[in-house]
């Protein structure tokens, strides 16, 4: 094998293979890193040659091509650790519902085998359903009794959690224990621990946003204001091309670089701080692409040439969109150089109002559904203890109100009725509804009447951990929704710091008359500010909502507030007084 005895000590580097669900002999998957890291080597080196040849070679661009063969084998090494704390991350979030319906079909009658292998048909724990199609593997493929399988997968589990209820089972059934009181127990202490869990959350993600806030509002004001001023002293564009304080440096370094990256940043660390469903509804984000891409083929060919770099690379400065801009511009009484900053505004306002409309009208829609369900199961819990069977139980309940949860059940009940198997009515259940946690409220009920489980006592259980979800989801909620409040306060600082800058230096330069104008300083430090602010409004939905998909909406409130504030601009003025000579 190519590689092969330097591949098996660099895989030990990379960590469990297995754990990180990589199903690649490790001293294989070592080699392909190092012919991976090879052949990066080749290509910085020839690139380097190319571009000496053509003269286009800098020590900026040496240490990037340098850096890639370093960057591909440090790749190959985190790779698996990321991967295997990633699914780490998901069978946690995943356990509490899976341990759940175990414990649920446990008091059918129900094994945690057979449990795990009905969870292995529906979609709605991912993680976990590799994980149960790999333990039916091991038991009718390769012939391991269940209870083996089950301590071996364990054993290779990166989550701590799952890896303690597995191996806890294992050990209670061999011990001939009470496993269905164990089930249950540990359910309990799950949801528990996920619950002080979430106390610490709203703690966690409120120090990120004071640290996104302090990058994202002091370092911008404070990099913004040194600029402006090199921009009014400067005597030309000619004398300001080097540094970050340089033209070109300002737009490719920090402000169209390192400010959306730092808001990507923290999108990321956000995301993995708090808890979240295992699926996530796409629908909202495959809208906001469709009507991103084309609104942007129509319009940013007229952005782009508001900006000042065609200028710089000599492009002409003509577009119908251009001269669209430019009369608006003329419209709203604001002088030259607002145009790219105020056609990039509305343009980010009209691709996301598709987007965020439809986000209000599933919100609008599902609202509220999941409180429902908790008051539904337990109405049938009640209901079901004075005899009546789970069908007739759910046909009473259904002229009840429960929000807008209650057509569904109307649904059900119009299904149950006409005899039609449970795993059709959670089939179009499912493809109507997209909260994940009805979907599975509604799975665990359906299945634990479809085995025989419809017991007073399983559905009481049930019903008990139902309501301890609905409270985790109601103390998240009230412990993340008050930091939304940031971004706007951060915007607000920022927006006016901004505007009251430029008016300044537009009275200023004024004065002293110096050869860089107003309308040049505009059109350098608005656009990228217009990005900022809406990258500050996705992060800022992403933290109160817990979906990217949640900051649409500010992004457009926070964009519409800048676009008030830039009206302004006319009628704020600073004076400024010459000082007497002599």
């Amino acid at each position: 094998m190519l590689f092969g005895n330097l591949g098996e000590p660099l895989s030990k580097l990379c960590g469990d293979l297995e754990a990180a669900d990589i199903r690649i002999y490790p001293r294989v998957y070592g080699s392909v890193v190092i012919l991976f890291t090879v052949a990066a080597t080749f290509v910085s080196l020839l690139g380097s040659v190319l571009l000496m040849a053509v003269g286009v070679f800098s020590p900026l661009v040496g240490i990037g091509l340098l850096l890639l063969p370093v960057t591909v084998l440090m790749g190959g090494i985190l790779w698996p650790r990321i991967k295997m704390a990633d699914r780490g991350a998901s069978l946690s979030s995943e356990v509490p519902y899976a341990a759940a319906y175990t414990a649920v079909m446990s008091t059918g009658g129900i094994s945690p085998y057979v449990s795990i292998l009905r969870l292995s048909r529906a979609p709605l724990l991912p993680t976990f359903r590799k994980m149960a199609r790999l333990l039916d593997v091991k038991v009718r493929g390769l012939g391991a009794d269940p209870v083996t399988a089950l301590e071996d997968i364990g054993k290779t589990l990166p989550s701590a959690e799952f890896k303690e209820l597995l191996l806890g089972y294992a050990s209670t059934l061999r011990a001939g224990g009470d496993v269905v009181h164990y089930l249950l127990r540990r359910t309990e202490v799950l949801f528990r621990e996920r619950l002080s869990g979430l106390k610490t959350v709203g703690e966690r993600v409120g120090q990120l946003m004071e640290i996104y806030m302090t990058f994202g509002i002091l370092l911008s004001l404070g990099i913004y204001s040194i600029y402006a001023i090199q921009l009014a002293l400067g005597s030309a564009f000619a004398e300001m091309q080097v540094g970050i304080f340089g033209n070109v440096g300002f737009f490719m370094g920090f402000a169209y670089f390192f400010l959306p990256f730092l808001s990507v940043i923290f999108l990321w660390l956000v995301d993995i701080s708090q808890p979240k469903y295992p699926t996530e509804e796409n629908s909202v984000y495959f809208l906001f692409m469709g009507t991103c891409i084309p609104v942007a083929l129509l319009v940013l060919p007229g952005l782009f040439l508001s900006f000042p770099i065609p200028e710089l690379l000599g492009f002409p400065l003509y577009n119908a969109e251009h001269e669209l801009v430019v009369s608006l511009t003329s419209l709203l009484n604001l002088e030259r150089g607002f145009e790219g900053a105020l056609g990039l505004l509305i343009t980010l306002v009209v691709v996301t109002i598709p987007a965020a409309a439809y986000r209000l009208y599933i919100s609008w829609k599902e609202g509220g559904m999941e409180f429902g369900f908790a008051n539904f199961l337990r109405d049938l819990v009640e209901i079901r203890k004075s005899g009546l069977s789970p069908e007739k139980c759910i046909m009473s309940l259904a002229d009840r109100n429960y929000g807008n949860l209650s057509r569904f059940i109307r649904t059900v009940s119009r299904q149950v009725s006409w005899g039609v198997s449970y795993s059709r009515i959670y089939q179009d259940f499912s493809k109507n509804v997209r909260s994940w946690l009805s979907k599975v409220s509604m799975f665990l009920l359906l299945d634990a009447i479809e085995v025989g489980g419809g017991t007073p006592e399983t559905l009481e259980t049930l019903a008990q951990f139902n309501e301890s979800i609905v409270s985790m989801e109601k103390e998240k909620n009230s412990m993340l929704k008050p930091l939304l409040v940031i971004p706007y306060i951060g915007t607000a600082v920022l927006v006016f710091t901004i505007i009251t800058l430029l008016t300044f230096f537009r009275s200023m330069l004024g004065v002293v008359s110096k050869s860089i104008g107003f309308a040049d300083i505009v059109t350098l430090l608005l656009p990228p500010l217009i990005i900022h602010i809406y990258a500050m409004g996705i992060v800022g939905g992403k933290i109160s909502s817990g979906e990217v998909s949640g900051g649409f909406l500010h992004s457009i409130l926070l964009l519409l507030f800048t676009l008030f504030m830039i009206t302004l601009v006319p009628y704020f003025s600073i004076g400024i007084v010459p000082a007497p000579v002599g």
